[in-house]
């Protein structure tokens, strides 16, 4: 078992550690929350080997995409794992009138990455801490059972 622990976030590169640091320790399901995932480590290399060991561990991955135009357009490697793994990857877009601004990580309710705003870097790491992360669990939920499946797996064509 892991040992608690919370650590504040204060810009890109201590962000993108906390994402890597989070993947790494989640085992079961993984949930992201943003409005386009532009600023994520997910079209790193580190990124993409992080993502690549959650689905071989057979983790869920759901991802809350606000825009789904970046990820589209930009996320290659994401895209590609998505394609790889079509089981254990969904995509929901969150609709317009639920206004999420924040970014967040939530893994086996009790590993959490969370920006407040996402406009900053300002935030914090918190790792094997169910008390922390219980506040959070309840409200993603909720806003992923109000959003609409988006970015299929495969492309249907003649």
């Amino acid at each position: 078992m892991r040992e608690a622990r919370l650590a504040p976030i204060d810009g890109r590169a201590e962000f993108h550690a906390a994402v890597i640091e989070a993947l790494g320790a989640s085992r079961h399901s993984v949930t992201l929350v943003d409005r386009d995932f532009e600023d994520w480590p997910l079209e790193s290399a580190a990124g993409e080997q992080a993502l690549r060991s959650l689905l071989g561990r057979g983790a869920r991955l759901q991802v809350l995409v606000g825009r789904r135009d970046w990820l589209e357009r930009h996320g290659s490697r994401f895209m590609r794992l998505r394609r790889l793994h079509p089981a254990l990857v969904e995509i929901r877009e969150i609709p317009a009138n639920l206004r999420i601004d924040e970014s967040a990580l939530l893994a086996d309710d009790q590993h959490l990455v969370r920006r407040a705003h996402g406009d900053s870097f300002r935030g914090r790491l918190v790792i094997a801490s169910p008390s922390e992360v219980e506040p959070y669990t309840d409200r993603y939920r909720a806003v992923w059972d109000e959003a609409t499946p988006c970015l299929p797996a495969t492309t249907l064509g003649l």
